[in-house]
């Protein structure tokens, strides 16, 4: 048995669907139903722009370093 997944946006109710051209002359069973809407993919790097302008920046962590670092 031959499955054919096709996602088409229909613009008419007239199909023209080449890709059943292997299926013409024989018994088929055709079901549509409406695709769940995509959701826009996330970019990786959303959260660095979300940062961006922020002072993300510890001053007494820095400080902590800074003495640490005169041992």
């Amino acid at each position: 048995m031959d499955i054919i997944h096709l996602h088409k946006h229909l613009d008419s109710e007239t199909l023209h669907l080449p890709e059943l051209k292997a299926l013409v002359g024989k018994d088929v069973e055709i079901i549509v139903r409406e695709a769940p809407p995509t959701r826009p993919r996330a970019n990786p790097y959303d959260a660095y722009f979300a940062l961006a302008g922020q002072d993300v920046v510890d001053p007494d962590a820095y400080q902590r370093l800074r003495a640490a670092s005169k041992l």
